[in-house]
């Protein structure tokens, strides 16, 4: 690095002795109309400027640095000579300036651009405008000015300039949070109050695990963990969800958090965090999640969910699969109408889950029909179950349009070799239709 004042080392290149550097070469005749440094004074103006200053070939590879951009980098020149000037910038960035840099070579100077680079301590930002002297075979290559503008913008964006900015941050009805890369809160918005109860002065400087529900505090150590170790270039999120607790610890909301890695930003140096209140989506999914393995009129069991759970026990010879059919129920349901059929059916379902065992699946397959799965190991135990089952229907079912009295038709099936759910329950369903012709309303249960 070059000090100012006396005993300053020459520029590089022009010591006593030395060659002169490829691209800024004094010696050069004026008539011929090119650039030429014909002083030590005016390469001293290039070398010493304030701004750092490089020169690179049509390919971006660097053939000459002032001391400012050694500063700037925290190499020597000699280091810096022939390396890709591409490797110096966010990857974010390379390909913007790789398209900056084909087309400067069309053009006397180029259009002002921002880039972030790769500097001794850590990511800056600079505005970096070139002129293409590639033709001036005094210099031979593009000339690049570039201008840190990293404490210029921090400044600017604690400053009044963007108050209309951070107005609509502060009352967004999402909270967004800025952490440093051990998941401190730095800053946060004041959504946090409105949501959650929290003062925002009283927040920042603490961990974001704090504020979770213990059972997720774990998941969210995670996902912050991952926040960091992805590439911040890719600047994918990573979103997790997690019950925060309100002020005082009584009452967790569930929040989605996506983590904006941009710990690589140098007007940032953190991780954004934004998080927004899903009680109502958690609530929604979990009704349709309902629906999709719930019969909606009993809460049993539905088709779906009966299929998958007796195809995880076709491979346990106890298995048992009894069909059931209610007699009677269709011109009770077409006299009195649906919202008696309904609760008749309500009733039944009931009745049925009180009848078997811990373990035992209860299910409506659709009408009237309805199926329990048990593991049955003797014939006493399969007389127990038969028993209870018909008691429940066969019992009274008191509403205000009457006393209904039910009956069933019951079929029974074990698996079989080669059987799927799908052939299981049909072999139990055929055997409850042959029991409903020999017995109308009688509780027969012929295996098969």
């Amino acid at each position: 690095m070059g000090a100012t004042g006396a005993g300053k080392r020459p520029p590089p290149g022009l010591g006593p002795g030395s060659p002169a550097i490829p691209g800024l070469r004094p010696g050069a005749a004026p008539a011929d109309g090119v650039l030429v440094i014909e002083s030590r004074g005016l390469l001293d103006v290039a070398v010493w400027l304030p701004d750092a200053v490089v020169v690179v070939d049509a390919s971006a590879r660097l053939i000459w640095a002032n001391d400012a951009a050694e500063r700037l980098f925290g190499l020597d020149t000699t280091r810096m000579a022939g390396v890709d000037g591409l490797d110096f910038l966010h990857p974010d960035d390379q390909e913007v300036a790789a398209v900056a840099l084909t087309s400067i070579q069309g053009k006397t100077v180029g259009t002002p651009i921002e880039l972030r680079v790769r500097a001794a301590d850590g990511w800056r930002l600079v505005e970096v405008i070139g002129a293409n002297l590639l033709d001036r075979p005094a210099v031979n290559g593009l000339v690049l000015c570039l201008r840190d503008l990293t404490e210029r913008r921090r400044w600017e964006i604690a400053s009044d300039e963007i108050g209309k900015f951070r107005a609509i941050v502060h009352n967004a009805a999402s909270v967004t949070m800025l952490l440093d890369a051990g998941g401190r809160i730095q800053s946060v918005s004041a959504a946090i109050t409105r949501l959650l109860g929290h003062d925002q002065e009283l927040v920042e400087g603490r961990p974001l695990v704090e504020f979770a529900a213990p059972h997720d505090q774990g998941s969210l150590a995670a996902a912050l963990s991952r926040s960091v170790d992805v590439p911040s270039f890719s600047r994918a999120p990573t979103v997790v969800e997690v019950d925060l607790m309100r002020r005082g610890g009584n009452e967790s909301v569930p929040f989605e958090l996506s983590i904006v890695n941009l710990l690589d930003d140098p007007t940032v140096n953190g991780l954004v965090v934004s998080g927004h209140d899903i009680t109502q989506l958690r609530a929604t999914r979990e009704a349709l999640e309902e629906l999709t393995t719930f019969d909606p009129l009993t809460g049993l069991a539905n088709r779906v969910t009966l299929r998958a759970h007796v195809e995880r026990c076709l491979g346990n010879p106890t298995t048992a699969v009894v069909f059931i059919d209610l007699n009677g129920f269709r011109p009770i349901n077409d006299q009195y109408g649906r919202n008696t059929g309904d609760e008749l059916l309500r009733r039944v379902a009931a009745r049925l889950e009180s009848s078997v065992r811990k373990g035992d699946v209860v299910a409506r397959y659709g009408g009237d029909e309805f199926v329990v799965v048990a593991a049955i190991r003797d014939p006493e135990e399969l007389r127990s179950l038969a028993a209870r089952l018909a008691e429940g229907i066969q019992r009274p079912i008191e509403l205000p349009e009457g006393t209904f009295r039910l009956t069933a038709s019951v079929g029974l099936a074990h698996p079989g070799p080669g059987d799927t759910a799908a052939t299981l329950l049909g072999r139990a369903d055929s055997a409850m239709y042959i029991a409903k012709q020999h017995a109308e309303g009688g509780g027969g249960y012929p295996g098969q």
